[in-house]
């Protein structure tokens, strides 16, 4: 046999043993593959079973979710209509609060003008108790004033009588006087015209001494009786031979001497030879002056 032959069937002889190890590993494989889809297949069942169980179970658990998830969603649709009928009335409890509040605010301003407007009527009426007062003592002090001027009036005319008596005495003793008076007139006007300071040696002249005393005003005069009534009495330091000068203006009236003196008043004459040379008379409201 040649090499050739001898390689040939050597090659076939590892061809067919690669076959046949080709076919052997071929059906064992496929027994193989067989026995493993058996078990895979057995397997499968069991699987497919528990999980159509499960799906079962899994199914149940959906629909029991979904039923708890449809009462939870009725439950929310609940909750959610209360909240908002809730919140519907907490909005409308605040507009009522708001509104009250306002209402409030309102009655406090009017509360707080009620009270000034009482106020004002309250210090309306103590100054109208004051001026009611006032006048009340005016009343009584003018009747007071009446009852004075009418006491006063009283004797002024008690004193006027008087007077009227004395008058006649005086009148008789009138010339007498005069004619003493013309008798000591010359003397005087002899020593006078000597440079004799006859006032003051005679003491003559009371405005000399007496004490200075705020000014005055006539407020009653009777010409005829050479009378008038001064506005300064006892309260202002006035005592009797006490002598005044009465002016209006810068215009010289006349000197009087005080006779009797009142409180706030005081009667008083003229004196004789100092009345004013133009022939002015006395007049109510007459200054009365101590200079």
């Amino acid at each position: 046999m040649s090499l050739v032959a001898k390689v040939f069937v050597v090659l076939n002889l590892v061809i067919s043993v690669t076959f046949m190890v080709f076919a052997m590993n071929i059906w064992t494989a496929q027994t193989k593959w067989q026995r493993m889809y058996e078990q895979e297949k057995k397997k499968n069942v069991e699987f497919i079973a528990s999980a159509q169980h499960r799906e079962r179970d899994l199914s149940l658990e959906v629909l029991k979710q979904t039923n708890i998830n449809t009462d939870q969603k009725r439950q929310n649709q609940e909750l959610r209509m209360k909240f908002n009928s809730e919140r519907d009335a907490k909005q409308e409890a605040l507009v009522k609060l708001a509104t009250a509040e306002n209402e409030k605010g309102m009655l406090l301003a009017e509360n707080q003008e009620y009270i000034r407007e009482n106020k004002r009527y309250f210090d309306d009426i103590v100054k109208l108790k004051g001026v009611v007062v006032k006048q009340q003592q005016a009343v009584i002090v003018e009747r007071e004033n009446a009852v004075r001027s009418k006491n006063e009036k009283s004797e002024m005319e008690n004193e006027l009588n008087v007077t009227k008596q004395t008058l006649a005495a005086l009148t008789r003793d009138k010339r007498s006087i005069e004619e003493d008076l013309s008798l000591q007139t010359s003397r005087i006007e002899r020593l006078l015209k000597n440079g004799v300071p006859v006032a003051q040696l005679l003491g003559e002249d009371p405005s000399a001494t007496q004490p200075f005393i705020s000014d005055g005003r006539v407020l009653g005069v009777k010409p005829e009786i050479h009378l008038v009534m001064l506005s300064i009495g006892s309260q202002q330091g006035v005592k009797p031979g006490y002598q005044y000068t009465v002016k209006r203006g810068d215009q010289y009236i006349t000197k009087v001497q005080v006779e009797k003196v009142y409180p706030d008043m005081s009667s008083a004459r003229y004196v004789d030879g100092l009345m004013n040379k133009e022939g002015r008379e006395v007049e109510i409201n007459d200054e009365v002056i101590t200079r």
